[in-house]
């Protein structure tokens, strides 16, 4: 259920803060978009990179780059 507030905020246009745990255990704290016009100017080929492929992905804004996570790592949805 979180995931998928969060998967529709994105989708919406709207920056959102939000955490998840990391791999080696840290909390991390990022905050993204799935922005149709922020996304596309970042998008190289057919969309998504293939190291991601079964993990929520989302664009970094901190960051200007993709990330993800898995899906049972978030946290929770800052604001």
């Amino acid at each position: 259920m979180l995931l998928e507030t969060l998967k529709k905020r994105m989708m919406r246009g709207e920056v959102v803060r939000f955490c998840y745990q990391k791999l080696d255990g840290t909390i991390r704290y990022a905050v993204g978009t799935l922005q149709a016009d922020a996304v596309q100017a970042h998008i190289n080929g057919g969309g998504i990179p293939k190291r991601f492929y079964g993990m929520f992905v989302y664009l970094d804004l901190q960051k200007m780059a993709w990330r993800g996570f898995k899906e049972e790592r978030i946290i929770g949805i800052v604001d």
